[in-house]
């Protein structure tokens, strides 16, 4: 019996390494088709030929359009995630973390601009539990609870819980406003660090 050779592969990892590849062009064609036609004309048949693989291909790797975009936008998301909170500023309050992991996530945004329009336009009042935005999302929420627990978990009446719920929709807001022309990064950053002292009742530090 002919033994593998030991600078071979395993059938397995060839596998795995092509679904890969594939997976990763299914997502580059896609950023090419959104941009020319836009969510709502994309088609699951379009992006296959435009990654050069048969059309029941895509199914294998996304159920339909909608997790592919929002697989799109986890990539940028996760990267901008983890490289802001390992650059966390070593001095400074709670509110300039918050500010710095903000400012990098709307830059992670503006890479693909008309993708997030376009899919944050589709999904706004759409969830789906389990999927990757729900999930980054409550990665993203135990971390924002776990840096006001540190800092200010003892403080009556202050709930991290509602007090995420608050960051969230001043992100988010001042998000929006930017993704639409209407508001530059700089005031982005202004207000939303106006919000987060007034709710948190702190004073700009040093």
């Amino acid at each position: 019996m002919k033994r593998p050779s030991t600078s071979e592969a395993p059938a397995g990892s060839v596998r795995q390494n092509q679904k890969k590849k594939t997976r990763e062009a299914l997502l580059a064609a896609a950023r090419k088709v959104l941009k020319r036609r836009g969510l709502a004309k994309t088609t699951t048949r379009e992006v296959a030929e435009e990654a050069g693989v048969a059309a029941g291909t895509f199914f294998v790797h996304f159920p339909d359009v909608d997790v592919l975009v929002e697989a799109l936008l986890d990539d940028h998301l996760t990267y901008a995630l983890e490289k802001a909170i390992g650059s966390l500023p070593r001095r400074g309050d709670l509110v300039r973390r918050l500010l710095h992991v903000s400012k990098a996530l709307f830059e992670s945004y503006d890479a693909e601009p008309e993708l997030a329009r376009e899919y944050l336009a589709a999904s706004l009042f759409r969830s789906r539990p389990g999927g990757p935005t729900e999930t980054r999302l409550r990665q993203f929420q135990d971390w924002v609870t776990g840096q006001i627990s540190e800092e200010r978990g003892g403080e009556p009446g202050l709930d991290p819980r509602h007090a995420f719920g608050m960051f969230f929709w001043l992100y988010f807001g001042t998000l929006v406003a930017g993704l639409r022309g209407q508001m530059s990064r700089r005031d982005q950053l202004a207000v939303l660090e106006a919000g987060l002292r007034r709710l948190f009742k702190m004073e700009e530090s040093a």
